[in-house]
């Protein structure tokens, strides 16, 4: 005879539980209320996330929105127009230039024998006249001769041709041919050049280039 414990729970068989369950029992059957907690916890669930993924949807938009704006203002930037105020400048009377007066050729004066080059000669000329400077051009703007003025390459390119006449301020020309070479003549005085002594100072030209040329 084998000994055992007549106190202990006997074991049940191997499918006696799952005989006892009916068949279509579920587990949720066994606790009250289970179905109805689930379904709150879902329905919690759905009420929140929906919310808070729409929240975070629109303050994605949002923040994409401001930064949209702001990358535009830094480009469509312009500093702002701030007017000028231009101060008239001070009226300066202009200085009344007083013409020197006529200074009568100084007579006898030699413009050939004394010289011993051209550049002499018309430097002679010019004192004769109390001329500021003389010079002689070519019809291409060429210096011919003068009488050692620092302008004479500029007088000789701007005033080689005279077509209307016109004399600035300062200056008088005349034109002369000399073996066939058209020159013209510019001095610069600030004394006023009369028509008598404007044709002495040609004739006297005339000899000079005669004398050197």
């Amino acid at each position: 005879m084998q000994d055992y414990d007549q106190t202990a729970p006997s074991r049940p068989p191997d499918g006696a539980l799952k005989n006892r369950i009916p068949e279509g029992f579920s587990i949720a059957q066994l606790i009250p209320g289970l179905d109805n907690t689930i379904l709150f916890v879902v329905i919690a669930l759905v009420i929140i996330i929906i919310p808070a993924a729409l929240y975070l949807k629109k303050t994605r938009d949002v923040r994409a929105s401001e930064e949209g704006r702001a990358r535009r203002q830094r480009l469509n930037y312009q500093p702002s127009v701030k007017p000028i105020t231009v101060a008239a400048p001070p009226h300066l009377s202009r200085p009344v230039r007083r013409p020197r007066p006529v200074t009568p050729p100084v007579p006898g004066l030699d413009l050939l024998e004394n010289c011993q080059d051209l550049q002499q000669s018309l430097c002679a000329l010019a004192g004769k006249y109390s001329l500021d400077s003389f010079t002689i051009a070519t019809s291409d703007g060429l210096v011919f001769a003068s009488s050692g003025s620092s302008t004479a390459q500029e007088d000789a390119a701007g005033f080689c041709r005279n077509p209307d006449g016109s004399e600035p301020e300062g200056m008088t020309l005349f034109s002369m041919n000399h073996k066939g070479s058209e020159l013209t003549g510019i001095i610069r005085s600030e004394g006023i050049i009369t028509g008598e002594t404007k044709k002495g100072i040609e004739n006297d030209t005339k000899d000079i280039l005669n004398r050197w040329i």
